[in-house]
């Protein structure tokens, strides 16, 4: 009854009114590596404190990166301005994280309160318009970079002052810019903190959202405030502008990822027409470059962006259409006669796949196209010689739980491991009585190995 047992109490999981009840005779599920698991969060502080570690380490995650650099040049260019100059630009980049964090905690609590909706972190990307709008807004911020045309610094009329530093709205808007990068992103004890958060009441979920911005903010709120550090970082000079261009093209390359989410979501053949929709935000952004730069009246500025704004939501009207694509149909047949020579042979997830599966023990991946953390590890990790090797020969029969839209039957699992998103592994022992072993999100290939041992001699 391994899988099977496991399918089951994810079904009893996903019925009306019992989001909570597992299985009483089912097997629990355990913790595979020495990582911090959810059943370690008992109170409120602990689940601040991982919140803010959490929100620290997404500094360094894939998804946050291209904002992260943006703000190093940022710091470099302002090491001739003065420490009050400096400060604001790290409170202002930090109120940015702040309220991004306190309205997606106030949308969380107003579906979950008002609307009985579950939220996971990162479901908004499971929204065509949601991805639409955000790879428009990172592929126009990128345009800004190359010089197209420069946001305004709020407060700063004299053109000279308002070239060489982008004012607090600026650096306001990177902060927002790196939350909803980071949003598609797991980092380690993120997850822990987060499952708190949306099992909690209210002030408590809004706590902890703090912290974790925090925790993003924390490492320039801290250089713009301590001098000391700013002597490690370069002298400015006329390297920056080339850096500048070359940090641009990492916002493409975000908004082409961006992009491919999309395409996953509404189809391939309905990508095209969004990348035609791109030329007329471009175009916008153009002509207020050219029209409303940084040294026209605040009036001409307006005008000039109301015109930008007019021609874009005319290029979305003729070629926008944000619908669901038709999924794949899955036959729901089953094969155990694998071969990993070449790559894993994932099957899609589904529990009467699982329940066929009985005797037989199954490696599951929940990902999503959307999450970048699970990419990196399908890559670095599960697509290895020696994970493939041992799935071999330990006979694992490997199912993929896509969730890039979204779907009740991989909530609720998520909701029987208590985890709030993706990646989550869990591997089914194929022995009758054998618990589930769930991996951090975080995994390395020894720790896959191990488990898979482990699932077999338990």
């Amino acid at each position: 009854e391994g899988a099977a047992g496991a399918a089951g109490a994810a079904g009893a999981a996903e019925a009306p009114g019992a989001g909570d009840i597992e299985d009483p005779f089912a097997p629990a599920p355990r913790e595979a590596s020495a990582a911090p698991g959810i059943s370690s969060v008992t109170s409120l502080t602990l689940s601040l404190l991982f919140g803010f570690i959490g929100g620290l380490i997404l500094n360094v995650m894939p998804c946050v990166l291209p904002v992260i650099t943006l703000k190093l040049y940022g710091l470099v260019e302002q090491a001739d301005v003065g420490q009050r100059e400096r400060q604001a630009a790290g409170v202002a980049y930090s109120a940015g994280i702040l309220v991004s964090f306190w309205a997606m905690a106030a949308v969380v609590i107003a579906l979950k309160l008002v609307f009985g909706v579950k939220v996971s972190w990162g479901f908004m990307f499971q929204y065509p318009p949601y991805v639409a709008a955000l790879t428009t807004i990172v592929f126009v911020f990128s345009l800004s970079l190359f010089g197209v045309f420069e946001l305004p610094a709020l407060g700063v009329e004299a053109a000279s002052s308002a070239a060489s530093r982008e004012g607090p709205a600026g650096y306001f808007m990177y902060g927002v810019l790196a939350v909803l990068l980071a949003t598609p992103c797991s980092a380690p004890f993120l997850g822990s903190a987060i499952a708190y958060a949306f099992s909690a009441p209210a002030l408590e979920l809004t706590l902890i959202f703090t912290a974790i911005g925090l925790g993003l903010a924390s490492p320039f709120l801290v250089i713009a405030f301590v001098p000391l550090l700013f002597q490690f970082l370069p002298r400015p000079g006329p390297w920056m502008e080339t850096f500048k261009q070359l940090v641009a093209f990492t916002l493409v390359g975000t908004a082409a990822w961006l992009a491919s989410i999309l395409s996953s979501l509404i189809g391939a053949e309905r990508i095209g027409d969004f990348l035609a929709f791109l030329v007329f935000p471009s175009l916008g952004v153009w002509l207020f470059g050219h029209l409303g730069g940084l040294t026209a009246t605040p009036q001409r500025q307006l005008s000039t962006g109301a015109l930008g704004l007019l021609i874009t939501i005319v290029g979305g009207w003729l070629f926008l259409d944000l619908g669901y694509a038709e999924g794949e149909c899955d036959d729901g047949s089953v094969s155990t006669s694998l071969s990993f020579e070449e790559h894993i042979p994932w099957q899609p997830f589904s529990e009467e796949r699982v329940r066929a599966l009985e005797g037989h023990t199954v490696f599951i991946d929940f990902t999503a196209e959307w999450c970048a953390s699970c990419k990196v590890n399908e890559r670095v990790v599960l697509e290895t010689q020696q994970v493939r090797d041992a799935m071999a020969e330990l006979q694992i029969v490997p199912l993929k739980a896509d969730w890039t839209r979204p779907n009740k039957e991989i909530e609720a699992w998520l909701a029987r491991f208590r985890r709030e998103g993706v990646p989550m592994y869990v591997v089914l022992p194929g022995g009758p009585g054998k618990e589930p072993i769930l991996l951090p999100e975080v995994i390395t290939p020894h720790m896959v190995i191990a488990a898979l041992h482990d699932a077999e001699d338990a």
